[in-house]
């Protein structure tokens, strides 16, 4: 996995081959293909690994909080450390526009990383609407709005080189502001 992690976020889902993957895995291209089947299904995993890995770290971030304002913060403080960070930054300026040509893989990746993510939020989101602490009329949508809260335009600034990776600090800031403007207009109850 390791092997086409680096071959995926550094050269592109095009230009990494499975011969290349293979190589550098120290296994021949019959195993990968035996184990994954195409070159799409092993980007796809790598996508999910990836996610996983963010999920544990939302999960152990939000597990260790005790206020839904703390528990968003902690998950957005994970989610944008996890974006802004150096490695991310390079993969969305090389896959983004290389898999949006390929509608499948789009969906793909769109369901096996970002998807996993926002459902992720959407249920804590659903869990403090259960316990009456706020009121959303969609979990989902309203996940995605908190994402794009904390996000901003901040990433295209980056995707674009524009603007220098953020600080812990900065993202820390970003996250508490977005994240107090988003329960006051939803309406979060103490």
């Amino acid at each position: 996995m390791e092997a086409a992690r680096q071959a995926f976020f550094t050269r592109g889902f095009h230009a990494a081959t499975i011969e290349e993957i293979a190589a550098a895995a120290g296994v021949s291209k019959v195993t990968v293909y035996n184990r994954f089947s195409d070159k799409e299904t092993l980007f796809e995993e790598v996508i999910r690994v990836e996610s996983t890995r963010m999920a544990e770290v939302f999960d152990a971030g939000v597990a260790d909080q005790r206020s839904l304002e703390d528990q968003l913060n902690a998950y957005g403080v994970a989610l944008l450390t996890f974006m802004f960070s150096e490695d991310h930054v390079a993969i969305d300026r090389v896959l983004l526009n290389e898999i949006s040509q390929i509608p499948t893989l789009a969906r793909r990746f769109y369901e096996a990383g970002p998807g996993v993510c926002f459902g992720r939020l959407a249920e804590v989101l659903a869990e403090a609407q259960a316990r009456g602490e706020v009121e959303v009329d969609d979990p989902n949508l309203a996940a995605q709005d908190l994402c794009g809260l904390w996000k901003g335009a901040a990433d295209m600034g980056l995707k674009l080189g524009l603007e220098p990776l953020p600080t812990p600090e900065a993202i820390r800031a970003r996250v508490e502001r977005a994240t107090r403007l988003f329960l006051k207009m939803i309406g979060s109850k103490p």
